[in-house]
């Protein structure tokens, strides 16, 4: 093995890679909102759609960004997944909450955070088995 290639063993909390995946999660339900107020603008889904595009989008987000921590991490990826599932879902609610001026916990935060940390986990840990699984006898 040549001097400098072996990988070095990390420890703790790997707090780039969740901010990372909070960030870019954030980001994608950005534009996956964006795109969901276009199509309710132009008519193309009823406004009844509302509550369920919005469940969708927060499922999606929170399951993008365990993907994300799942393609770093493959000691601990299920915990750090779910991990980063609740912080997209305490930093969205946080943002939306200034946009509101106000801020209310409720068990729908709750229920949320809670969901998110199962999303995260299993994207997390399908991701990561997928990555380091051994590769098929031919």
């Amino acid at each position: 093995m040549r001097k400098g290639t072996r990988k070095k063993k990390r420890n703790g909390l790997p707090v780039w890679a969740l901010l990372k995946a909070v960030l870019l999660s954030g980001a994608a339900a950005t534009a996956a909102m964006l795109l969901f107020a276009l199509l309710l603008y132009l008519e193309w889904l009823p406004d009844e759609a509302i509550p369920i595009g919005n469940a969708i989008v927060k499922v999606l987000s929170a399951a993008f960004a365990g993907w994300l921590i799942g393609r770093t991490e493959s000691d601990r990826a299920w915990l750090f997944g779910g991990i980063a599932g609740v912080l997209f879902t305490g930093f969205s609610t946080l943002l939306f909450s200034l946009f509101l001026g106000s801020f209310r916990a409720t068990w729908t935060l709750a229920s949320d955070a809670l969901l998110s940390f199962a999303l995260g986990s299993a994207a997390a840990a399908l991701t990561a088995w997928r990555r380091t699984r051994p590769a098929p006898k031919t």
